[in-house]
Protein backbone atom coordinates (compact mmCIF):
# COMPACT_ATOMS: atom_id res chain seq x y z
CA UNK A 1 0.00 0.00 0.00
CA UNK A 2 2.92 2.35 0.46
CA UNK A 3 3.19 2.64 -3.34
CA UNK A 4 -0.51 3.42 -3.82
CA UNK A 5 0.01 7.16 -4.08
CA UNK A 6 2.44 6.59 -6.95
CA UNK A 7 0.29 4.25 -9.04
CA UNK A 8 -1.31 7.05 -11.12
CA UNK A 9 2.13 8.10 -12.33
CA UNK A 10 3.60 4.61 -12.71
CA UNK A 11 3.48 4.48 -16.49
CA UNK A 12 4.63 8.08 -16.68
CA UNK A 13 7.71 7.21 -14.65
CA UNK A 14 8.55 4.35 -16.98
CA UNK A 15 8.04 6.28 -20.20
CA UNK A 16 8.78 9.87 -19.28
CA UNK A 17 6.86 11.07 -22.31
CA UNK A 18 3.67 12.58 -20.93
CA UNK A 19 2.91 16.26 -20.75
CA UNK A 20 2.23 17.34 -17.17
CA UNK A 21 2.03 21.07 -17.70
CA UNK A 22 4.04 23.87 -19.37
CA UNK A 23 5.13 24.42 -22.06
CA UNK A 24 1.82 25.16 -23.77
CA UNK A 25 1.07 24.46 -27.42
CA UNK A 26 2.10 27.53 -29.45
CA UNK A 27 -0.11 26.84 -32.48
CA UNK A 28 -3.59 27.79 -33.54
CA UNK A 29 -5.95 24.76 -33.42
CA UNK A 30 -6.70 23.03 -36.71
CA UNK A 31 -10.33 22.99 -37.84
CA UNK A 32 -11.50 20.04 -39.98
CA UNK A 33 -14.92 19.66 -41.56
CA UNK A 34 -16.55 16.21 -41.58
CA UNK A 35 -19.96 15.85 -43.26
CA UNK A 36 -20.65 19.53 -42.77
CA UNK A 37 -19.59 19.58 -39.10
CA UNK A 38 -16.52 21.57 -38.02
CA UNK A 39 -14.28 19.72 -35.55
CA UNK A 40 -11.56 21.63 -33.69
CA UNK A 41 -8.33 19.69 -33.11
CA UNK A 42 -5.77 21.57 -30.98
CA UNK A 43 -3.17 18.79 -31.28
CA UNK A 44 -3.18 17.92 -34.98
CA UNK A 45 -0.08 20.01 -35.62
CA UNK A 46 1.87 17.55 -33.42
CA UNK A 47 1.44 14.81 -36.06
CA UNK A 48 4.27 16.23 -38.16
CA UNK A 49 7.39 14.88 -36.43
CA UNK A 50 9.64 16.43 -39.11
CA UNK A 51 8.58 19.86 -37.86
CA UNK A 52 11.39 21.21 -35.65
CA UNK A 53 8.78 22.99 -33.51
CA UNK A 54 7.15 19.63 -32.73
CA UNK A 55 10.49 18.10 -31.76
CA UNK A 56 11.31 21.09 -29.58
CA UNK A 57 7.91 20.93 -27.89
CA UNK A 58 8.35 17.22 -27.20
CA UNK A 59 11.84 17.71 -25.74
CA UNK A 60 10.56 20.43 -23.42
CA UNK A 61 7.65 18.27 -22.31
CA UNK A 62 10.01 15.38 -21.53
CA UNK A 63 12.31 17.68 -19.57
CA UNK A 64 9.39 19.05 -17.58
CA UNK A 65 8.09 15.54 -16.87
CA UNK A 66 11.52 14.30 -15.77
CA UNK A 67 12.02 17.27 -13.44
CA UNK A 68 8.69 16.57 -11.76
CA UNK A 69 8.77 12.78 -11.66
CA UNK A 70 12.36 12.27 -10.58
CA UNK A 71 11.65 14.20 -7.38
CA UNK A 72 8.79 11.94 -6.29
CA UNK A 73 9.49 9.90 -3.14
CA UNK A 74 10.65 6.28 -3.58
CA UNK A 75 10.57 6.55 -7.37
CA UNK A 76 13.83 4.63 -7.81
CA UNK A 77 12.65 1.73 -5.66
CA UNK A 78 9.39 1.64 -7.57
CA UNK A 79 11.24 1.72 -10.89
CA UNK A 80 13.38 -1.27 -9.86
CA UNK A 81 10.35 -3.30 -8.81
CA UNK A 82 8.42 -2.59 -12.00
CA UNK A 83 11.46 -3.31 -14.17
CA UNK A 84 11.86 -6.63 -12.40
CA UNK A 85 8.23 -7.51 -13.06
CA UNK A 86 8.30 -6.48 -16.71
CA UNK A 87 11.50 -8.43 -17.42
CA UNK A 88 10.48 -11.57 -15.54
CA UNK A 89 11.13 -14.71 -17.58
CA UNK A 90 7.52 -15.87 -17.65
CA UNK A 91 7.03 -17.95 -20.80
CA UNK A 92 3.79 -17.81 -22.80
CA UNK A 93 2.69 -19.94 -25.76
CA UNK A 94 -0.01 -18.83 -28.22
CA UNK A 95 -1.25 -19.37 -31.80
CA UNK A 96 -1.05 -23.15 -31.43
CA UNK A 97 -1.41 -25.32 -34.53
CA UNK A 98 -1.39 -29.13 -34.53
CA UNK A 99 -0.10 -31.42 -37.21
CA UNK A 100 0.35 -35.19 -36.96
CA UNK A 101 2.88 -35.85 -34.21
CA UNK A 102 3.75 -32.19 -33.71
CA UNK A 103 2.42 -29.05 -32.09
CA UNK A 104 3.53 -25.68 -33.47
CA UNK A 105 3.31 -22.53 -31.37
CA UNK A 106 4.50 -18.97 -31.02
CA UNK A 107 6.56 -18.53 -27.85
CA UNK A 108 7.09 -15.32 -25.94
CA UNK A 109 9.99 -15.45 -23.50
CA UNK A 110 11.09 -12.22 -21.76
CA UNK A 111 13.52 -10.54 -21.83
CA UNK A 112 13.76 -11.53 -25.52
CA UNK A 113 12.14 -8.73 -27.47
CA UNK A 114 10.45 -10.80 -30.19
CA UNK A 115 8.31 -13.96 -29.96
CA UNK A 116 9.62 -16.94 -31.93
CA UNK A 117 8.22 -20.06 -33.60
CA UNK A 118 8.72 -23.48 -31.98
CA UNK A 119 7.55 -27.05 -32.49
CA UNK A 120 7.08 -29.69 -29.77
CA UNK A 121 5.70 -33.23 -29.45
CA UNK A 122 2.64 -32.20 -27.40
CA UNK A 123 1.22 -29.51 -25.17
CA UNK A 124 1.19 -31.84 -22.15
CA UNK A 125 4.85 -32.76 -22.38
CA UNK A 126 6.73 -30.19 -24.45
CA UNK A 127 10.11 -31.55 -23.36
CA UNK A 128 9.36 -35.26 -23.79
CA UNK A 129 10.42 -37.52 -26.63
CA UNK A 130 7.38 -38.66 -28.58
CA UNK A 131 8.89 -39.20 -32.00
CA UNK A 132 12.40 -39.90 -33.21
CA UNK A 133 12.54 -36.69 -35.23
CA UNK A 134 11.02 -34.60 -32.44
CA UNK A 135 13.06 -34.55 -29.28
CA UNK A 136 11.48 -31.95 -27.03
CA UNK A 137 10.83 -28.37 -28.07
CA UNK A 138 12.78 -26.95 -31.00
CA UNK A 139 13.04 -23.43 -32.34
CA UNK A 140 12.19 -23.13 -36.04
CA UNK A 141 12.33 -19.36 -36.58
CA UNK A 142 13.85 -16.85 -34.15
CA UNK A 143 13.53 -13.26 -35.45
CA UNK A 144 16.24 -12.13 -33.02
CA UNK A 145 18.78 -14.38 -34.78
CA UNK A 146 17.63 -13.11 -38.16
CA UNK A 147 17.79 -9.50 -37.01
CA UNK A 148 19.60 -8.75 -33.70
CA UNK A 149 18.20 -5.20 -33.78
CA UNK A 150 14.80 -6.74 -32.89
CA UNK A 151 13.01 -4.90 -35.69
CA UNK A 152 11.92 -8.08 -37.52
CA UNK A 153 8.78 -9.89 -36.32
CA UNK A 154 6.56 -12.83 -37.29
CA UNK A 155 3.16 -11.79 -38.67
CA UNK A 156 1.75 -15.32 -39.00
CA UNK A 157 2.79 -18.87 -39.81
CA UNK A 158 1.11 -21.86 -41.50
CA UNK A 159 2.54 -25.41 -41.36
CA UNK A 160 2.08 -27.70 -44.36
CA UNK A 161 -0.48 -30.52 -43.91
CA UNK A 162 2.17 -33.09 -42.96
CA UNK A 163 4.04 -30.60 -40.75
CA UNK A 164 7.33 -30.90 -42.64
CA UNK A 165 7.35 -27.30 -43.89
CA UNK A 166 6.25 -23.99 -42.38
CA UNK A 167 5.37 -20.80 -44.25
CA UNK A 168 6.25 -17.77 -42.12
CA UNK A 169 5.42 -14.13 -42.85
CA UNK A 170 8.18 -11.77 -41.63
CA UNK A 171 7.93 -7.98 -41.54
CA UNK A 172 10.37 -5.26 -40.51
CA UNK A 173 10.06 -2.18 -38.34
CA UNK A 174 6.47 -2.72 -37.27
CA UNK A 175 5.31 -2.21 -40.86
CA UNK A 176 3.29 -5.48 -40.96
CA UNK A 177 4.29 -5.58 -44.64
CA UNK A 178 5.19 -9.25 -44.56
CA UNK A 179 7.07 -11.48 -47.00
CA UNK A 180 6.62 -15.25 -46.76
CA UNK A 181 9.65 -17.47 -46.12
CA UNK A 182 9.54 -21.30 -46.18
CA UNK A 183 11.35 -23.32 -43.48
CA UNK A 184 11.92 -27.00 -42.86
CA UNK A 185 10.28 -27.86 -39.55
CA UNK A 186 12.90 -30.44 -38.63
CA UNK A 187 15.97 -28.26 -39.13
CA UNK A 188 14.74 -24.67 -39.26
CA UNK A 189 16.56 -24.27 -42.58
CA UNK A 190 15.05 -21.81 -45.04
CA UNK A 191 14.32 -23.22 -48.48
CA UNK A 192 12.83 -21.96 -51.72
CA UNK A 193 12.25 -18.36 -52.75
CA UNK A 194 10.72 -15.52 -50.74
CA UNK A 195 7.15 -14.53 -51.68
CA UNK A 196 6.83 -10.77 -51.23
CA UNK A 197 3.92 -8.57 -50.11
CA UNK A 198 1.71 -11.29 -48.66
CA UNK A 199 0.77 -9.55 -45.40
CA UNK A 200 -0.11 -5.90 -44.83
CA UNK A 201 -1.16 -3.47 -42.15
CA UNK A 202 -4.47 -2.58 -43.76
CA UNK A 203 -5.98 -6.00 -44.49
CA UNK A 204 -3.62 -8.55 -42.95
CA UNK A 205 -2.81 -11.62 -45.02
CA UNK A 206 -3.21 -15.37 -45.18
CA UNK A 207 -1.98 -18.58 -46.78
CA UNK A 208 -3.31 -22.11 -47.35
CA UNK A 209 -1.28 -25.16 -48.41
CA UNK A 210 -2.42 -27.75 -50.94
CA UNK A 211 -3.12 -31.17 -49.35
CA UNK A 212 0.15 -32.65 -50.62
CA UNK A 213 2.26 -29.64 -49.59
CA UNK A 214 3.45 -29.08 -53.16
CA UNK A 215 2.34 -25.45 -53.14
CA UNK A 216 0.11 -22.89 -51.47
CA UNK A 217 -2.47 -20.20 -52.13
CA UNK A 218 -1.68 -16.79 -50.67
CA UNK A 219 -2.92 -13.24 -50.42
CA UNK A 220 -0.97 -10.71 -52.45
CA UNK A 221 -0.81 -6.93 -52.39
CA UNK A 222 0.06 -4.92 -55.54
CA UNK A 223 3.70 -4.93 -56.59
CA UNK A 224 5.94 -2.50 -58.47
CA UNK A 225 3.80 -0.27 -60.70
CA UNK A 226 0.64 -2.39 -60.65
CA UNK A 227 -1.23 0.30 -58.73
CA UNK A 228 -0.82 3.99 -57.85
CA UNK A 229 1.19 4.70 -54.69
CA UNK A 230 -1.94 5.43 -52.65
CA UNK A 231 -3.38 1.99 -53.53
CA UNK A 232 -0.33 -0.20 -52.85
CA UNK A 233 -1.65 -1.31 -49.44
CA UNK A 234 -5.09 -2.23 -50.77
CA UNK A 235 -6.62 -4.41 -53.52
CA UNK A 236 -5.69 -7.83 -52.11
CA UNK A 237 -5.83 -10.76 -54.51
CA UNK A 238 -5.26 -14.53 -54.24
CA UNK A 239 -2.34 -16.18 -56.04
CA UNK A 240 -0.84 -19.69 -56.14
CA UNK A 241 2.82 -20.64 -55.70
CA UNK A 242 4.20 -24.06 -56.57
CA UNK A 243 7.23 -25.10 -54.52
CA UNK A 244 10.43 -25.19 -56.53
CA UNK A 245 9.32 -22.60 -59.10
CA UNK A 246 10.22 -18.89 -59.34
CA UNK A 247 7.69 -16.53 -57.72
CA UNK A 248 7.33 -14.60 -60.98
CA UNK A 249 5.70 -17.74 -62.40
CA UNK A 250 3.02 -17.76 -59.70
CA UNK A 251 -0.55 -18.10 -60.92
CA UNK A 252 -3.28 -15.51 -60.38
CA UNK A 253 -6.39 -17.07 -58.87
CA UNK A 254 -9.06 -14.53 -57.86
CA UNK A 255 -9.51 -11.00 -56.55
CA UNK A 256 -9.34 -8.53 -59.42
CA UNK A 257 -13.04 -7.79 -58.93
CA UNK A 258 -12.81 -7.58 -55.13
CA UNK A 259 -13.32 -4.16 -53.48
CA UNK A 260 -10.36 -1.91 -52.67
CA UNK A 261 -10.65 -2.69 -48.96
CA UNK A 262 -11.09 -6.47 -49.22
CA UNK A 263 -9.73 -8.56 -46.33
CA UNK A 264 -9.18 -12.22 -47.25
CA UNK A 265 -8.90 -15.45 -45.26
CA UNK A 266 -8.08 -18.77 -46.94
CA UNK A 267 -8.87 -22.40 -46.06
CA UNK A 268 -7.92 -25.50 -48.04
CA UNK A 269 -9.85 -28.75 -47.72
CA UNK A 270 -7.30 -31.50 -46.99
CA UNK A 271 -9.57 -34.14 -48.52
CA UNK A 272 -10.56 -32.63 -51.86
CA UNK A 273 -8.08 -29.80 -52.38
CA UNK A 274 -10.86 -27.24 -52.70
CA UNK A 275 -10.08 -23.75 -51.42
CA UNK A 276 -12.44 -21.47 -49.52
CA UNK A 277 -11.87 -17.71 -49.65
CA UNK A 278 -13.69 -15.57 -47.08
CA UNK A 279 -13.70 -11.92 -48.15
CA UNK A 280 -14.68 -9.22 -45.68
CA UNK A 281 -15.68 -5.79 -46.97
CA UNK A 282 -13.22 -3.76 -44.90
CA UNK A 283 -14.08 -4.15 -41.22
CA UNK A 284 -17.81 -4.01 -41.90
CA UNK A 285 -18.71 -7.49 -40.67
CA UNK A 286 -20.13 -8.20 -44.15
CA UNK A 287 -18.68 -11.19 -45.97
CA UNK A 288 -18.65 -12.89 -49.35
CA UNK A 289 -17.46 -16.47 -49.82
CA UNK A 290 -15.86 -18.14 -52.83
CA UNK A 291 -14.93 -21.79 -53.43
CA UNK A 292 -12.28 -23.05 -55.81
CA UNK A 293 -13.61 -26.29 -57.26
CA UNK A 294 -11.60 -29.44 -57.92
CA UNK A 295 -11.51 -28.34 -61.57
CA UNK A 296 -9.80 -25.08 -60.64
CA UNK A 297 -12.79 -22.78 -61.12
CA UNK A 298 -13.85 -20.21 -58.53
CA UNK A 299 -17.53 -20.03 -57.64
CA UNK A 300 -19.16 -17.44 -55.41
CA UNK A 301 -21.45 -19.08 -52.84
CA UNK A 302 -22.49 -16.07 -50.70
CA UNK A 303 -22.64 -12.30 -51.14
CA UNK A 304 -22.17 -9.38 -48.75
CA UNK A 305 -25.90 -9.01 -48.20
CA UNK A 306 -26.55 -12.68 -47.39
CA UNK A 307 -25.48 -12.26 -43.74
CA UNK A 308 -23.23 -15.32 -43.77
CA UNK A 309 -20.52 -14.45 -41.26
CA UNK A 310 -18.48 -17.69 -41.16
CA UNK A 311 -17.84 -20.70 -43.36
CA UNK A 312 -15.71 -23.85 -43.13
CA UNK A 313 -15.39 -27.17 -44.93
CA UNK A 314 -17.17 -30.25 -43.60
CA UNK A 315 -17.00 -33.96 -44.47
CA UNK A 316 -18.60 -35.52 -47.53
CA UNK A 317 -18.29 -32.46 -49.78
CA UNK A 318 -20.15 -30.04 -47.52
CA UNK A 319 -19.67 -26.55 -46.16
CA UNK A 320 -20.99 -25.36 -42.80
CA UNK A 321 -21.84 -21.67 -42.40
CA UNK A 322 -22.97 -19.36 -39.61
CA UNK A 323 -25.92 -17.31 -40.85
CA UNK A 324 -27.48 -14.25 -39.23
CA UNK A 325 -30.22 -13.91 -41.86
CA UNK A 326 -33.46 -13.67 -39.87
CA UNK A 327 -31.40 -14.94 -36.93
CA UNK A 328 -29.51 -12.14 -35.13
CA UNK A 329 -28.00 -14.63 -32.66
CA UNK A 330 -26.94 -16.94 -35.47
CA UNK A 331 -27.84 -20.32 -36.90
CA UNK A 332 -25.69 -22.97 -38.58
CA UNK A 333 -26.48 -24.25 -42.07
CA UNK A 334 -25.02 -27.10 -44.11
CA UNK A 335 -24.52 -26.70 -47.86
CA UNK A 336 -23.73 -29.39 -50.40
CA UNK A 337 -20.78 -28.58 -52.68
CA UNK A 338 -22.44 -30.66 -55.38
CA UNK A 339 -25.24 -28.09 -55.59
CA UNK A 340 -24.30 -24.98 -53.64
CA UNK A 341 -27.41 -22.97 -52.85
CA UNK A 342 -28.40 -21.08 -49.72
CA UNK A 343 -32.02 -21.76 -50.58
CA UNK A 344 -31.36 -25.52 -50.36
CA UNK A 345 -29.22 -25.32 -47.20
CA UNK A 346 -30.12 -27.55 -44.26
CA UNK A 347 -30.47 -25.99 -40.80
CA UNK A 348 -28.19 -27.93 -38.45
CA UNK A 349 -28.28 -25.62 -35.42
CA UNK A 350 -31.29 -23.28 -35.27
CA UNK A 351 -31.16 -19.90 -33.58
CA UNK A 352 -31.45 -20.23 -29.82
CA UNK A 353 -31.19 -18.14 -26.67
CA UNK A 354 -27.39 -18.02 -26.87
CA UNK A 355 -25.38 -16.26 -29.54
CA UNK A 356 -23.26 -18.37 -31.89
CA UNK A 357 -19.82 -16.79 -31.91
CA UNK A 358 -18.09 -15.86 -35.17
CA UNK A 359 -14.51 -14.67 -35.56
CA UNK A 360 -12.89 -13.54 -38.81
CA UNK A 361 -9.31 -13.06 -37.60
CA UNK A 362 -8.84 -15.67 -34.86
CA UNK A 363 -9.19 -19.43 -34.55
CA UNK A 364 -12.27 -20.98 -36.24
CA UNK A 365 -15.28 -20.68 -33.90
CA UNK A 366 -16.88 -23.82 -35.36
CA UNK A 367 -14.93 -27.06 -35.77
CA UNK A 368 -16.29 -29.89 -37.90
CA UNK A 369 -15.26 -33.53 -37.45
CA UNK A 370 -16.58 -36.65 -39.16
CA UNK A 371 -19.33 -37.03 -36.57
CA UNK A 372 -19.49 -33.85 -34.45
CA UNK A 373 -19.87 -30.12 -34.78
CA UNK A 374 -18.20 -28.05 -32.04
CA UNK A 375 -19.78 -24.61 -31.70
Amino acid sequence: MRYAKLLPVLLIVLSGCVALGPPQTPHVPVVNEYHGVEVVDPYQWLEDWDDERVQSWSDKQNAYARKTLENLPEVEELRKQITKILTAESVRYYSLCRREGALFAMKRQPPLEQPFLVVMPSAQQPESRRKASLTGERVIVDPMKIDPSASTSIDFYVPSPDGSLVAVSLSVGGSESGDVHIYKAETGKEIGRVITRVNGGTAGGDLAWTPDGSGFYYTRYPRASERPVEDMDFYQQVWYHRMGTPPDEDRYEIGRDFPRIAEIKLEADTRSGRVLATVQYGDSGRFAHYVRTVRGQWKQITGYDDKIVQATFGPDDTIFVISRADAPRGKILKLSLADISLEKAQIIVPEGDDTIVSDFAGHPPIVVTSSRLFV
